[in-house]
């Protein structure tokens, strides 16, 4: 066998082995945790949703939150990178659904975190790919 078709044969037999097991393009995702507090008081629940800065570089993921902790384990974790973080914390102690209304009405709930932590976050965290991915949020 001449040089150049052995050089062929061992550059077939990776590409092959590559399109076998994968080239290893998926990303790997970091476990994310941490204590949101409001004016001093855990957070009883709510939830928490962290959105990639550049969309095409992460995934938007959230977490219940439960007692002031929030946990993502990293099979569902982020990549790397910026998040906008938004959370919320509706109290639904609001004004029941009329019966009398269409199906589907749903207690109206007060929002108990402000606007700047939710619907006009300016919240940011930057995922490492190295270390502990703990965000606290100290609310006022």
């Amino acid at each position: 066998m001449s040089a150049p078709l052995k050089l062929s044969m061992k550059a077939l037999a990776i590409v092959a082995l590559i399109s076998l097991f994968g080239c290893g393009s998926e990303k790997q995702r970091f476990p994310i945790e941490g204590e949101i507090t409001l004016n001093g008081q855990a957070v009883k629940e709510g939830s928490i949703q962290f959105h990639p800065l550049a969309p095409s570089e992460g995934f938007l993921e959230g977490a219940i939150i439960k007692a002031g902790r929030y946990k993502i384990p990293a099979e569902k974790g982020l990549l790397a990178g910026k998040y906008q973080v938004l959370i919320s914390s509706p109290d639904y102690k609001g004004k029941k659904p009329d019966p009398n209304e269409a199906p589907g009405a749903v207690y109206q709930a007060r929002e108990l975190i402000p606007e700047i932590y939710n619907t006009k976050s300016t919240l940011t965290v930057e995922v490492l790919p190295k270390g502990q991915n703990n965000f606290d949020f100290h609310l006022k």
